[in-house]
């Protein structure tokens, strides 16, 4: 009896302990959000670094912008999908995403924020779906300053 309990317990600690190792959810990790203070016609860049342990980062990026004033959410979160292949990364356990905003003017290749009618802190959050559809967790970055002039 004292041999199956022993085996019990070490077969629990065994397997409990490498749970770790069979998460399927991608994961992500926000490096930065620079500069912290954009003016019209400049740019701004979110990187991020994106892991899944399946290697089967092959589906979407999706990015939500959204507008503060304060602590108080302005409006609905703008939503943007992209595909993860855009970003060019042919490892795929591990993806870095950047993605180069441009405030108040229209630029090819770029993503658009319209000016505001007055300075608004701004952040960008990331959810990311692998090839199985599993989700990540959202991520969001910290606010930055989007000035009027």
């Amino acid at each position: 009896m004292k041999r199956i309990l022993v085996f019990c317990v070490v077969a629990t600690v065994i397997f409990g302990c490498g749970k770790d190792n069979f998460k399927t959810e991608p994961t992500v990790e926000i490096k930065s959000i620079d500069p912290d203070v954009v003016q019209k016609g400049q740019f701004f860049t979110l990187r991020a670094i994106v892991r899944d342990k399946e290697g089967d980062l092959q589906d979407s990026v999706i990015l939500v912008t959204k507008r503060y004033s304060g602590d108080i959410l302005l409006g609905v979160p703008d939503t943007l999908k992209y595909s993860i292949k855009e970003f060019g990364s042919p490892i795929r356990t591990e993806v870095e995403v950047s993605a180069v905003f441009s405030y108040g003017e229209l630029r090819d290749g770029f993503i658009f924020q319209n000016l505001e009618n007055s300075d608004r802190d701004f952040a960008v959050g990331i959810i990311v779906t692998d090839n199985a559809g599993h989700r990540s967790a959202y991520v969001e970055s910290k606010k930055i300053l989007l000035k009027k002039f």
